[in-house]
């Protein structure tokens, strides 16, 4: 069952992905020395995509993990998962956004994924940034479950 994403809560994502970059705008440190060797083997394990994204790349993620939409429902606190595709890349940052609507189960997602993504609509207002560093720990933690170069 796919959960869609009404117009009315599009201004409040917004809202909430502002101030959630407003707070997290200092919280992110460099690594400690001797840590690079870890963060490029890392990288390393990645998937090829993940490794060198590329705007159009699409990832299945949990997506209550990176949106302010509350995908699952109003209060149920729980797991959401669907695509996220990227739309900018730069040195340090890639930038996402989500499709409007999610499953309950990251299977969901994964088939969907693997698909022809015809019947996706993307939320073009939402605007996520992840830290290239970040991805491997994304993905260890099951975040970001698989990815496609489309």
């Amino acid at each position: 069952m796919r959960i869609r994403v009404s117009t009315v809560t599009r201004p409040l994502l917004g809202l909430a992905i502002a101030a959630t970059l407003a707070a997290c705008s200092g919280q992110n440190t460099p690594a400690a020395p001797g840590t690079d060797a870890t963060a490029t083997e890392a990288t390393a394990a990645l998937d090829p995509v993940l490794a060198a994204p590329q705007v159009g790349d699409v990832y299945a993620a949990e997506l209550t993990h990176f949106s302010g939409v509350d995908f699952a429902g109003p209060g149920t606190g729980e797991a959401a998962y669907g695509l996220m595709r990227v739309i900018a890349v730069d040195d340090e940052r890639i930038t996402l956004n989500t499709e409007n609507s999610a499953w309950p189960k990251a299977r969901g997602a994964i088939n969907e994924l693997r698909g022809d993504q015809a019947d996706i609509t993307w939320d073009e207002d939402e605007k996520i940034e992840v830290y290239r560093r970040e991805l491997p720990e994304l993905v260890a933690e099951g975040r970001i479950l698989e990815a496609r170069r489309m």
